[in-house]
């Protein structure tokens, strides 16, 4: 039991290193993630519309890609009446071309929401990364100046109680 609690400290200052490690990781790959899906837009050279929320920006970040893939969807609205594809007759040409809409909305929401993914996976690590931060502080404390000092004292206790 003395070896435990002399020795602990070392176990906490040993986590925090790997949550600082993991925590790390976690920002690097989001890091990552978010440069490979803004590389993947960009290359496709898409501009928003005019009419879009954020008009005439290339597509390369996710409040861009959102905007595009609302414009698209107010487009299809406007060229089927309002209608969804379920709606339309099997006849109706619009069909494909709401068809590809889909396609592209899909497309275009996908890397919206990898790009919120990422940005969540930074923040855990962040979090992760702080988290380990305080284990070592903490263990570090207990390890450099509780128990020595406890140890201390408690020798200081045991030659005033052998003195009397």
């Amino acid at each position: 039991m003395h070896f435990i609690s002399k020795w602990a400290w070392v176990g906490a200052v040993v986590f925090g290193i790997v949550l600082v490690g993991a925590g790390l990781f976690m920002v690097r790959e989001a890091r990552i993630a978010h440069r490979d899906v803004r590389d993947t837009l960009a290359q496709e050279r898409i501009v928003t519309p005019e009419d879009a929320d954020i008009p005439l920006a290339a597509v390369t970040g996710p409040k861009e890609a959102k905007a595009q893939a609302d414009a698209i969807q107010r487009h299809i609205m406007t060229i089927t009446g309002g209608k969804t594809y379920a709606e339309l007759d099997r006849s109706d040409p619009n069909r494909a071309t709401y068809l590809q809409s889909v396609t592209l909305r899909t497309a275009l929401m996908e890397s919206y929401m990898a790009f919120k993914v990422a940005d969540l996976v930074l923040g855990v690590g962040l979090v992760v990364a702080l988290l380990g931060g305080s284990h070592i502080v903490l263990g570090l404390y207990l390890g450099l100046v509780t128990i020595p000092t406890a140890e201390r004292d408690l020798r200081l206790e045991r030659a005033l109680l052998h003195n009397t």
